[in-house]
């Protein structure tokens, strides 16, 4: 394996996740094939999410606009933390959710609305 991509791997995730309670899905991912997780893992966040093309909150900010789309709480909840964890505030983060209202229509931009409102909770962040 390689070690510096391990630790690319482990940087990164942590930068992103670290104030995710329950962790993302790579522990339940493991139990299923701890090889494949291993892999996926390495993919992800050690090669794309590492990547200096785009600043880590303009990747999450991409990532929050397409899983509001999607309607993928799960993973949005993530990415929101990701973006608020590498300095996204909050208003930049409610205006790429509200953005969405043209792409995915408002019952998707009104649930990723309430898991932002959840997560900032969850921070300590809400008034």
């Amino acid at each position: 394996m390689d070690e510096a991509l391990r630790e690319t791997t482990k940087k990164t995730a942590q930068m992103l996740f670290h104030s995710l309670k329950g962790g993302t899905g790579f522990e339940t991912w493991k139990k299923f094939d701890k090889e494949l997780a291993r892999e996926l893992s390495m993919f992800f966040t050690g090669k794309l999410y590492s990547r200096e093309v785009i600043s880590q909150k303009q990747r999450e900010l991409c990532a929050v606009a397409s899983l509001t789309v999607l309607n993928r709480r799960a993973e949005v909840r993530a990415h929101i933390h990701a973006a608020l964890n590498v300095g996204a505030a909050r208003q930049e983060v409610a205006e790429v959710i509200f953005q969405q209202v043209t792409y995915g229509g408002m019952p998707v931009v009104v649930e990723a609305i309430e898991v932002l409102k959840e997560v900032l909770e969850e921070r300590g962040e809400w008034e």
